[in-house]
């Protein structure tokens, strides 16, 4: 049996980790779909979705896997247009709950493929799994030129407030629990500090230290 499951299609970070499990063997195989897909005019298309057919041509290759493999498909909409290519090249799936060891490693991986985006390990756990678009918002916006290049910015969700522009202002520091989303370092209590404001679903103050701001 073949089980086909996919991760960070939900966050605003990254493009997606589509992966492949063979329980019998305990054999993996993962891709990411790139976040250039999810750009504006390839999201439009659904681009995305077709490379989940590609990544699958390989990891079938990879795995070796046969027409007499049953395939278990999570549910979702990643999956619509792998469907029509899995009946048409004669293979039996069929969709279902995803749960287990290949749901753990592939949100797994996904997490480690953020991590080398640059994606701190401690606002990962901050933003939840899988990832709070508008907690991943203040990451993005603390370092808006190098970062929203690593964004999904196809979403309708960010085409919304996609002009948004935080104000700048600075302050005094007077809790010691705070990191620069910029640089990633610790803000000691006491500094000054720049403070980026804005508002997505709710008011957002972004801390920098002062200096990180350029």
């Amino acid at each position: 049996m073949i089980q086909i499951d996919d991760a960070g299609s939900g966050s605003f970070i990254g493009g997606t980790c589509i992966g492949f499990y063979r329980p019998e063997t305990n054999e993996y195989y993962f891709d990411i779909i790139p976040v250039e897909l999810y750009n504006t005019d390839n999201f439009k298309k659904k681009l995305y979705l077709d490379d989940v057919v590609e990544i699958t041509k390989k990891a079938f290759k990879a795995l070796r896997v046969s027409k007499s493999e049953s395939i278990e498909i999570c549910r979702g909409y990643m999956f619509e247009r792998l469907k029509c290519w899995l009946t048409e090249e004669g293979f039996c799936w069929y969709v279902t709950q995803i749960t287990g060891r290949i749901q753990e490693v592939v949100e797994r991986n996904f997490e480690l493929y953020a991590v080398n985006l640059g994606l701190p390990k401690d606002y990962i756990k901050f933003t939840r799994f899988p990832f709070h678009f508008h907690k991943l918002l203040r990451w993005v916006l603390s370092d808006y030129e190098n970062r929203i290049n690593l964004c999904k910015v196809g979403w309708k969700s960010w085409q919304k407030i996609k002009d948004i522009t935080p104000t700048l202002s600075y302050a005094q520091i007077q809790q010691s629990n705070f990191v620069c989303l910029k640089c990633g370092k610790h803000i000691k209590k006491g500094s000054n500090v720049a403070v980026l404001e804005f508002f997505s679903n709710k008011q957002n103050f972004i801390y920098l230290h002062s200096g990180c701001e350029n």
